[in-house]
């Protein structure tokens, strides 16, 4: 049949071009046995193949696939199930402070971050994931290890490893998922400059309640202690932190959607058994759509800190200053942020801080830190982006700083994804 095809094709091309010839019959027909002559030559030389493909096949048996549910011991799987996911995110940073009073991060370009991402599966259900930061001066940094098991009992979906929590809205994105160029000040004072990264384990589960809200609920545990220069909880890891988080969402329309979170963690401040710390965070988010390439975005969140320890003043041993720890014994501090997306590859926004500070002088003109940010964003591609933002902070010892920052941010292979 293969053979019969060819000739007919053949045939009809051939008549194609003489269509319009006049016809010399000893001359076709000696065309037509030789095209008779190279389609049986063809036809052996398929058939040969077919014999050599066959006795390959004795010697590579065809393996049956697995059942659904079938464990895949390591000599089982294939070569391309060894491959990880690998990528790389770049966070460029210019820097300009007007105190001049950080020698190592202002007035200079610095690679603020470069991230390798490795992961990839580890059998059907599960999935590992890391990120080992690096940064211009030498620092090497284990941010993220950990493992995610899908498809657990009662359909839970767990984590254990190192990994940003779930606490609040922004302390779970890297850099490359901010709007901004730095974290929220709310988030630098109590958790860590550049948030925190703390080894536990957690639970996430969807509450699938007959309403149009979705609830998504997570429990963890953490070792304790804050990222760097964090206030929230003591420097001590010998005692955990316990959190919890309520995802709440709903789609007011097919152009407007709501988010709205509850968090609560509890920590120690010290190396003693109590768990004195308690921070309640609430974080908002509101994006409408005015068409694909355009959306207004308004997101915020606060956090409550309470330490039980009210009014302990403590005395800095070099200085001889006396510091209030936890004024009231409650402190809290917040921000919201304003993003419009002006086009597919432009976006402008605003972001307004204030947060009471742990550990305030006593003498200290005011009682929290306040900040103004604006910013410009060029997407020149999903994986390449530039950013100018300009922000001024009111600090609590009546001083100001003036910031100025331009960014890049590119990745390469496997990222974290946008904050969009």
């Amino acid at each position: 049949m293969r053979s019969t095809l060819v000739f007919i094709l053949i045939i009809g091309f051939f008549f194609s071009g003489q269509a319009w010839a006049q016809p010399d019959l000893g001359a076709m027909q000696s065309q037509i046995s030789e095209l008779s002559q190279m389609v049986r030559d063809l036809k052996q030389t398929v058939e040969k193949q077919q014999l050599e493909i066959a006795e390959l096949r004795k010697d590579f048996p065809a393996q049956p696939p697995f059942a659904p549910d079938e464990d895949i011991t390591t000599s089982q799987r294939s070569g391309a199930q060894f491959v990880p996911e690998i990528g790389v995110v770049g966070d460029v940073v210019f820097r300009s402070d007007s105190p001049k009073t950080d020698g190592g991060g202002s007035d200079r370009v610095s690679v603020r971050e470069v991230e390798l991402i490795l992961g990839g599966s580890v059998g059907p259900h599960s999935h590992f994931d890391s990120t080992i930061a690096f940064t211009d001066e030498g620092a090497v940094e284990l941010e993220e290890a950990y493992f995610t098991g899908s498809e657990l009992p009662l359909d839970i979906t767990a984590r254990a490893g190192r990994f940003k929590p779930s606490i609040g809205k922004v302390l779970a994105f890297h850099h490359d998922a901010l709007d901004t160029v730095d974290e929220p000040l709310v988030i630098q004072r109590y958790f860590g400059t550049e948030g925190m990264s703390k080894t536990g384990a957690d639970v996430t589960k969807s509450l699938g309640l007959p309403w149009p809200v979705e609830h998504q609920l997570t429990l963890g545990i953490l070792e304790g202690g804050n990222g760097e220069d964090g206030t929230a909880f003591g420097e001590t890891k010998r005692r955990p932190t316990i959190y919890g988080h309520l995802k709440n969402y709903l789609d007011i329309s097919d152009t407007t959607n709501l988010e709205i979170g509850l968090s609560d963690a509890i920590g120690s401040r010290d190396a003693d058994s109590a768990m004195e710390v308690n921070v309640f965070g609430v974080d908002g988010t509101l994006i409408h759509y005015l068409n694909p390439n355009q959306n207004i975005k308004l997101q915020g969140e606060v956090f409550n800190l309470n330490r039980s320890e009210s009014q302990l003043e403590t005395v800095d041993d070099t200085t001889g200053a006396i510091f209030l720890n936890d004024v009231d014994g409650n402190v809290w501090g917040g921000y919201a942020l304003l993003d419009f997306r002006i086009h597919s590859k432009w976006a402008a926004g605003f972001r307004y801080d204030q947060v009471q500070i742990v550990n305030r002088p006593a003498d200290s003109p005011e009682q929290s830190d306040q900040g103004y940010s604006g910013y410009l964003t060029f997407y020149q591609s999903e994986f390449m982006r530039w950013r100018a933002q300009v922000s001024h902070f009111d600090l609590t010892d009546g001083s100001e700083d003036n910031q100025i920052f331009l960014q890049g941010t590119f990745t390469v292979g496997e990222h974290h994804g946008g904050g969009h």
